[in-house]
């Protein structure tokens, strides 16, 4: 096959071997999926080591808890202000 100046050349892109099998692409997708996760869970195990724990799951569920009863504390002052004065709201 004669590549002639100007033409579009018939080798492949560099880093990138004519006979790449289908494999070998799934093993780097697979390494792309699973190399976040497993970075995570060595931070963490790292962090467990040294004494720092990380509590995002707590901090949410506290704010999330401080938000309902707020959210609570409203509508019952609301309800209670749109009855009618002689009326109890149980």
């Amino acid at each position: 096959m004669a590549v002639t100046p100007g033409s579009v050349s018939a080798l492949p892109a560099a880093g990138m071997p004519a006979d790449m099998k289908v494999f070998t692409k799934r093993n780097a997708l697979l390494g792309a999926l699973v190399a976040p996760a497993a970075r995570k869970r060595i931070e963490r195990k790292l962090n467990r080591l040294a004494g720092r724990r990380q509590t995002p799951r707590r901090r949410l569920l506290i704010g999330a808890g401080a938000l309902s009863g707020l959210a609570f504390a409203v509508g019952a002052f609301v309800a209670r202000r749109s009855s009618p004065a002689d009326t109890q709201v149980a």
